[in-house]
């Protein structure tokens, strides 16, 4: 009877054993849950210096939380594998919690034939709740290839000729390039040509770029703009070959065609210049000064071709 009583204990502690591990182990798959496990792209071919990463993504809820105290320290080495950096980012929302934890490692196996190695498994520990918990990362294994043959006595016997990389043709480059410079220099040439008034730069020097220069200088009076009326009609006679009158501008425009595309502003120019000078009328410098100077140089830029 004993001996049937004792069997039903054993029986009964291991069920409820059976059942608290189970349990465990589902609250260890609920608690913290691997999204990704990245590991290097390359396992063979590996040798002395190589970089190797690797990254896993998990996220574990709460009141569970990664425990950075057990993660593996920066600097440790082992089987000639040294852990070179090791970064963690969180980022939590509701009551989820994600880690990435990326890890660089380095290779400094001193082999001379090859051998499979291997980047450590690890053990990253959650704590903040009731029992304590971890996530397992597997070790990842490659080929490791050494740079040298096991033996070898002379290495200047077995050093290999090293070739210059092909040079690239960049000719064509070189002539886009000039081409692109000679259009740029064109083009500041052209933007000085027509905006500027310096008397000093070459074909600057017209009648009208004269005129302008001077309307420019002058106040918006009366007196003025009688100076202006006289420098703009000193420039048309200069283009002429002599005096200018209003009667005699159609042939002006046939042996200037340039101007023919402001005969309006120049007919008007006219009637004004006989208002100011041989009427007593008010008008409104100012006004007439500024259309004196926009009409200036639009003649100038006719004379200039462009």
């Amino acid at each position: 009877m004993m001996k049937k009583l004792m069997m039903q204990w054993i029986m009964s502690f291991g069920l409820l054993a059976f059942v608290l591990t189970a349990i465990a182990q589902d609250t260890e798959i609920t608690a913290a849950k691997i999204i990704k496990i990245s590991n290097p792209t390359h396992s063979n071919n590996i040798q002395v210096g190589a970089i190797l990463t690797r990254q896993i993504e998990l996220e574990v809820e709460s009141p569970y939380q990664l425990s950075t105290e057990t993660l593996p320290m920066k600097g440790s080495s082992q089987n000639g594998i040294e852990l070179r950096e090791i970064q963690v980012t969180t980022s939590t929302s509701k009551q989820v919690t994600r880690y990435i934890v990326d890890m660089r490692y380095q290779v400094f196996a001193a082999q001379f034939v090859p051998a499979v190695m291997q980047l450590p498994a690890e053990k990253l520990a959650l704590t903040g709740g009731q029992q304590a918990l971890s996530v397992n990362l597997p070790a990842w294994k490659f080929w490791f290839s050494p740079l040298v043959p096991k033996g070898i006595t002379n290495a200047k016997e077995n050093m290999q000729p090293q070739f210059k990389p092909t040079l690239i043709d960049v000719s064509g480059h070189h002539q886009r390039l000039w081409i692109s410079l000679a259009m740029l220099l064109a083009g500041l040439i052209g933007l000085v040509y027509i905006n500027a008034d310096k008397r000093w730069l070459p074909f600057m020097n017209g009648a009208f770029a004269t005129a302008h220069r001077k309307l420019k200088k002058l106040p918006h009076n009366p007196a003025g703009e009688k100076q202006a009326l006289t420098y703009v009609h000193h420039a048309f006679n200069q283009v002429n070959g002599g005096n200018l009158f209003v009667n005699q501008l159609d042939g002006f425009l046939i042996a200037h065609p340039a101007f023919v595309k402001f005969k309006a502003e120049i007919e008007a120019f006219f009637e004004r210049s006989n208002q100011s000078l041989f009427s007593d009328e008010n008008q409104n410098s100012g006004k007439s000064m500024t259309h004196l100077i926009v009409l200036s140089r639009h003649l100038r830029d006719c004379e200039r071709g462009v």
